[in-house]
């Protein structure tokens, strides 16, 4: 069962961070267009939302069965305990992102909401490479 839990765990990483590294890319590509262009590039990405919210199920429902050997020692592993704190603000993250790109979608004016998409999209690449750097220190 941990193997699966294992998984599970890189594909919802993979989904997940491949999302936030998508945002960061696209909103580069997207700078070098004109505004035009670059607003219907933005509007029809957002099905990249989708993909990094079922990565972060993946990584909530397999993060909890593997950490539950960890779950009594975890105030004396301070890495994994900014892994799990920071694990929290990237929902936050995401939520934020996924609410953005549904006013984006509903906006007659999206520029708003995708310029504050682009900047929380960086914040969230930041947050999820963090958590990959932590993971590996603390179970290496």
């Amino acid at each position: 069962m941990r193997d699966l839990m294992l998984i599970l765990h890189f594909i919802g990483l993979a989904m997940g961070l491949g999302t936030a590294f998508a945002h960061a890319f696209l909103g580069f590509a997207s700078s070098k267009l004109s505004k035009e262009e670059a607003g219907k590039l933005r509007k029809n990405t957002h099905i990249l939302g989708s993909m990094g919210t079922i990565g972060l199920v993946l990584l909530f429902v397999s993060g909890v069965y593997l950490i539950l050997p960890y779950w009594n020692a975890l105030l004396m592993l301070p890495l994994l305990l900014a892994k799990l704190i920071l694990f929290v603000l990237l929902i936050v993250f995401l939520s934020i992102i996924k609410f953005l790109e549904n006013k984006a979608m509903k906006s007659v004016n999206p520029d708003p909401y995708l310029k504050k998409l682009e900047i929380i999209g960086k914040f969230s690449l930041l947050t999820s490479t963090t958590i990959v750097v932590l993971a590996v220190l603390v179970f290496h």
